[in-house]
């Protein structure tokens, strides 16, 4: 029964941080310069672990 609990917090846990890795490419996107570079990469960067870790999981 608990383990379903932790399995839920980490799914919803998993959905808050794409859901900010998202924003801040759209935030980056809107800065003009090296810091809106920086902050896309950082949200491409965060995608590509979320990835990571799902496929690692699912292989």
């Amino acid at each position: 029964m608990e383990h379903h609990i932790i399995k839920k917090v980490v799914v919803l846990l998993e959905i808050i941080l794409l859901a900010g890795f998202v924003g801040l490419i759209v935030i980056g996107q809107k800065n003009i310069g090296y810091m809106g570079v920086i902050q896309m990469v950082a949200g491409l960067a965060g995608i590509l672990g979320l990835l990571f870790i799902y496929n690692r999981q699912h292989k």
